[in-house]
C-alpha cells in the first residue's frame, strides 16, 4: 500500500474545531466505515481513547480506493479552480465500500485546505460547507445531498435547492425549478456538489432516465459546477444512455470488495491491507491481523467489504481496551462478529478460536440512529437495543 503526501495533514486550531463540530470519519451512511461502536468511551483510560482514535483515522489512510478516490475528487476541485467546463465524477460501488466515506473524508480535509489557504472558516452544515463572510451574502462552496428515493428530477432540483438554503414554491413548474437552481449554483459559487446514494433517483423507464441525464448535463454545462455522483451499480445509467453526458464523465471509479480467493495472490491486497492497518495502529500489543488464517475469518465475517470490516475491527478493539487487552483478540472478535452479523445467520468463524475460559462478558449494544443525508452523522437518539449472544 502506498501513502500519499496528500493525505498528511497539520494540526491547527481549525482542526480542533472540526473535530469538535463533526466526526467526517465516524458519520456515515449505510454502514460505511466508522460507526459508532458504543457508549462505553468513559470505561476507557486516555491511553486507550488515543488508541482506538487512531485506529479509526489508519482505517481510512491504508485503504488504496479510499486513498485514489480522495485524490479524484481533488482532481475535480483543481478543475473548477482553473475554470474548466463543468464534469463529473462517478463513484460506484455496494454498501458498505467506502463510497460515503470518500466523500467526507475529502470535505473534511477541504475544510482544512480553505481555512489554511484563506484564513476563512467555514461553518459546517448537514449540506456541506458554508462561508457566511461573503461580499455579496452566504457562499456555499461544496453541496452535500443524498438523493431521496423519489425518482423525479424536479423533485432533485428541489432537493439541492434546499441544500443550498433558497425557498422553492409549490406553485415553481419544472423548468423555472431548474432556473433558480442554476442560479443559486452560480450565486453561491459552488464548486463542487456531492449527489450520494445517486441510484435512488433511477427508474426502470427509460423516459425518466433521459430526464435524469439531461438534468445531470445541463448543471453541468450551464453551472461549471463539478458533479459528484455516488451510489450502487445502477447510478451509472443515466450516464451511459446520454452520449454527451458520458463525454463529459471525467472518471468512473468503482469500489470493490476485498477479494479472497483460493490462490495467495487473490487474497495478498486484503493481508497487505490488514498488515499496513496494524501497524498504523500501533497497539502495544500484536494482533496478528495478517495471519492467513485470522485474515480468513476477517474475510469470511464480512465479505471483505471495507465497513464491515471496520466496524469488526473497532467493536473489538474498543471492547478488549475496556478488559485492558491491549490487540484485536479473537474472543472479541467473535462477539463483534455476534453484534453485527444479519439475521438468521448462525455460523461464527471466531468461535472455533474462542477458549471457553475467555469468553467475551455479555453485554449489552446500543445502536444509535443516524440522520439520514447528515454530512455530521451525528447520532440521534437510540431506536433500539441488542442484546449480543454469549460467545
Amino acid at each position: 500500500m502506498h501513502h500519499s503526501a496528500d493525505a498528511a495533514f497539520h494540526t491547527s486550531d481549525a482542526d480542533e474545531v472540526l473535530e469538535c463540530e463533526i466526526d467526517l470519519i465516524s458519520g456515515l451512511d449505510d454502514g460505511d466505515v466508522g460507526q459508532d461502536t458504543g457508549d462505553a468511551t468513559d470505561l476507557l483510560t486516555d491511553e486507550a481513547e488515543a488508541m482506538l482514535t487512531r485506529a479509526r483515522h489508519v482505517l481510512i489512510d491504508n485503504h488504496v480506493d479510499l486513498i485514489e478516490g480522495i485524490k479524484a475528487i481533488e482532481r475535480s476541485r483543481r478543475a473548477y479552480d482553473r475554470g474548466e467546463p463543468g464534469q463529473l465524477l462517478l463513484i460506484t460501488g455496494a454498501s458498505g465500500t467506502g463510497k460515503s466515506t470518500i466523500q467526507r473524508e475529502w470535505i473534511r480535509r477541504e475544510y482544512q485546505r480553505i481555512v489554511r489557504t484563506t484564513g476563512r472558516i467555514p461553518q459546517i452544515c448537514n449540506y456541506g460547507l458554508v462561508l457566511t463572510d461573503g461580499i455579496d451574502g452566504d457562499e456555499r462552496p461544496i453541496v452535500f445531498v443524498n438523493a431521496s428515493s423519489s425518482r423525479s428530477t424536479n423533485a432533485l432540483a428541489t432537493q439541492i435547492l434546499r441544500a443550498l438554503g433558497a425557498e422553492v414554491p409549490r406553485a415553481l413548474h419544472g423548468h423555472q425549478i431548474l432556473d433558480r437552481l442554476r442560479m443559486q449554483l452560480v450565486g453561491q459559487k459552488t464548486r463542487l456538489l456531492f449527489i450520494d446514494e445517486f441510484h435512488h433517483t433511477v427508474s426502470s423507464r427509460d423516459e425518466l432516465v433521459e430526464e435524469l441525464s439531461e438534468l445531470v448535463k445541463d448543471l453541468l454545462v450551464e453551472t461549471r459546477v463539478q458533479l459528484v455522483l455516488s451510489g450502487m451499480q445502477k447510478a451509472a445509467r443515466p450516464v451511459d444512455a446520454n452520449p454527451q453526458l458520458d463525454r463529459r464523465c471525467r472518471m468512473r471509479f468503482p469500489v470493490e470488495p476485498f477479494s479472497w480467493g483460493s490462490e495467495i495472490e487473490h487474497r495478498q491486497e486484503f493481508l497487505d491491507f490488514l498488515a499496513d492497518l496494524e501497524e498504523g495502529m500501533d497497539l502495544p500489543e500484536a494482533s496478528n491481523l495478517s495471519d492467513p488464517k485470522r485474515a480468513g475469518r476477517i474475510h469470511a465475517s464480512t465479505g471483505g467489504i471495507l465497513g464491515r470490516v471496520t466496524r469488526l475491527i473497532l467493536i473489538a478493539l474498543e471492547h478488549g481496551l475496556e478488559d485492558g487487552v491491549m490487540h484485536v483478540a479473537d474472543r472479541y472478535l467473535a462477539y463483534a462478529h455476534e453484534t453485527l452479523k444479519r439475521s438468521g445467520e448462525k455460523s461464527n468463524p471466531f468461535q472455533p478460536q474462542a477458549s471457553k475460559n475467555e469468553q467475551a462478558p455479555r453485554r449489552r449494544v446500543q445502536r444509535p440512529s443516524r440522520t439520514r443525508g447528515s454530512l455530521s452523522g451525528k447520532p440521534s437518539a437510540p431506536t433500539y437495543e441488542k442484546t449480543a449472544r454469549t460467545v
